[in-house]
Parts: structure tokens; C-alpha cells; sequence
């Protein structure tokens, strides 16, 4: 279940590719219209009977806001902007980042164990940021933008992992799957509320100014994997994991996320990375691995 999780979670860092003349805008809003229609339909047939208070919705707004939309937009900018080479291995340390982040007793021995880990996971992202911003074969080009969008998408995503655990704990009448669906019901909302604003001032050519050179029927595939695959179908598998397997192990096959995308970059581009960038991506590898069990041992 936890394999499948993180083959899932890193499709939506190669679809921004696979997209490449749809926008991060269209990508996130037609991602999460399919994510909110199944949370709605999960809503509705589940827990119906159940109502959240006016401040518990306002708070699924904010999570859907920032957790969702705004994270999706700035990982397809940054995928289509610098390329998956170097999104991957920053975003492969976030599970690190929310256990730091999470820590708020951390021993001083587990931080000096932590350095090394760190010290090796700086090198090899300092090695692929230096090939990548010296490689012009790519059809993108290395740029400094994407890589400050990513390392948002990390603070972000840190902030929300942190924020919604403690609103689950002080929330206990509220399950994580109901939750869930309402946090995709409010996406659903502001999606398309999105999608009605720039229909009202654009038209229809204010989502669909690309060229032609994809069809609607791959953009409606990729985002469906996205919406149902990606958001909804892997949060619910690493649930299940979470509660089958000991938490260090689910820990530490977050990796395979990071793992799967390499995998799946290389089979869109069809060529292994050359030797400097595999290194600088195997110590990376390496020194998430490390840090992770530090931290859940």
C-alpha cells in the first residue's frame, strides 16, 4: 500500500511535464475539480449527519487554499520552469522538514546526529543545482525562479502538514477521512469559483491560450490521475499504511517518492542522468534516508 502511495504522489511531479502547454493554473484547477467531486460524493454518502462548525469550514478553506491550490500551482511552475531534475530531490527532504518541524522536544544528540545526514543531503543538491544551471541540452532551461518556488512549496506544505495535525488533535470529534473530504470540498468550492472568474473577465480562451499541440482528452486523463489517483486514492493508501506498518518504517518509504519520480523523469526524457547529477541525486537519496531515521528511531 505505502509503494503504491508514493508511486502516486510522485506522478504529480512528472504530469506538469507530460502538460507542458496547459498552464500550473489549469493543471491545479482541473486537478482538484475531480479531487472535490469524489470528496463531495464521500461527504455526502458518509457523513452527512455529521456538521462542522462555521470556524472548523473557514479552516478546511485555508488548508484547501494553501495546502492544495496554491502548493500544485507553484510545484507545475517550478516542474515546467527548472525542470522535475531539480524539483525532486528538494521536495523528497519535505517529510524531514515536517519532522523537524514537528519536533518541538528534539535532544541535542539527535541534532548532532542530524548534520552529517544534512551535510551529505547540501553537497548533492549543491551538485545538481550546479549541473542543472550549467546544462542547456533541456528544452526548459535551469532557472533560479523555480527553485524558489519549490523550497515555498516546502515551507508551505510544512506549515499545513504541522497546522493540520494540531487541528485533528484538538479536534478529536473529527476523523482524518471526514476531514479529508472537507478540506476537497472546499478545494472544489474555490476551484471553481477560480474557474468562474476567469471565465467571467476571459473567456473561454483565459484557460485555453496554449497551442494545440496536446489534446483536451490527455489533459482531461492526466488530471483525472491527478484528482483521483494522486490527491484522493494515495491519501488513502498511506492512511492504511500508517495504520498496518510501524510509523519509522512509513517514514522512511517516503523516500520511494522521491525514488519513483527520478524513475519516471528518466523514462519521460528517455536517457539516464548523466554521472555528476546521479551522484549529486544518490547522496541526496542518501542523506534524506539518514536523516529520516534519526528521526524516527
Amino acid at each position: 500500500m505505502m509503494i503504491f502511495a508514493t508511486a502516486l504522489w510522485a506522478f504529480a511531479l512528472i504530469a506538469p511535464l507530460l502538460l507542458s502547454s496547459y498552464t500550473p493554473v489549469e493543471i491545479t484547477l482541473s486537478r482538484y475539480l475531480w479531487y472535490g467531486v469524489v470528496s463531495l460524493v464521500l461527504l455526502l454518502a458518509r457523513y452527512r449527519a455529521r456538521r462542522l462548525s462555521v470556524p472548523q469550514w473557514c479552516r478546511a478553506a485555508a488548508y484547501a487554499l494553501a495546502g492544495n491550490i496554491l502548493v500544485s500551482i507553484l510545484v507545475s511552475f517550478a516542474v515546467q520552469d527548472t525542470g522535475a531534475e531539480v524539483v525532486i530531490p528538494i521536495v523528497g527532504f519535505l517529510p524531514v522538514c515536517v519532522s523537524l518541524a514537528g519536533s518541538r522536544t528534539l535532544p541535542a544528540a539527535k541534532w548532532l546526529k542530524l548534520i552529517l545526514p544534512f551535510c551529505v543531503f547540501v553537497v548533492g543538491l549543491a551538485i545538481v543545482l550546479f549541473v542543472e544551471s550549467n546544462h542547456d541540452g533541456r528544452q526548459s532551461g535551469f532557472s533560479w525562479r523555480g527553485v524558489a518556488a519549490v523550497l515555498a512549496t516546502v515551507l508551505i506544505w510544512t506549515w499545513y502538514a504541522i497546522s493540520n495535525e494540531d487541528f485533528l488533535r484538538r479536534n478529536r470529534a473529527v476523523s482524518g477521512t471526514h476531514w479529508s473530504c472537507a478540506v476537497g470540498v472546499m478545494t472544489l468550492l474555490l476551484s471553481s469559483a477560480f474557474i468562474a472568474v476567469g471565465l467571467a473577465h476571459g473567456g473561454a480562451a483565459a484557460f485555453h491560450s496554449h497551442s494545440t499541440e496536446q489534446t483536451l482528452a490527455l489533459f482531461v486523463v492526466v488530471t483525472l490521475a491527478l484528482g483521483v489517483g494522486t490527491s484522493w486514492l494515495a491519501t488513502s493508501l498511506f492512511n492504511y499504511a500508517s495504520h498496518s506498518l510501524p510509523m519509522g518504517l512509513v517514514g522512511q518509504l517516503l523516500i520511494l517518492e522521491t525514488v519513483f519520480g527520478i524513475a519516471y523523469t528518466c523514462v519521460y526524457h528517455q536517457s539516464l542522468p548523466q554521472l555528476s547529477q546521479a551522484v549529486g541525486t544518490l547522496l541526496v537519496l542518501v542523506g534524506i534516508w539518514f536523516s529520516a531515521r534519526v528521526l524516527l528511531k
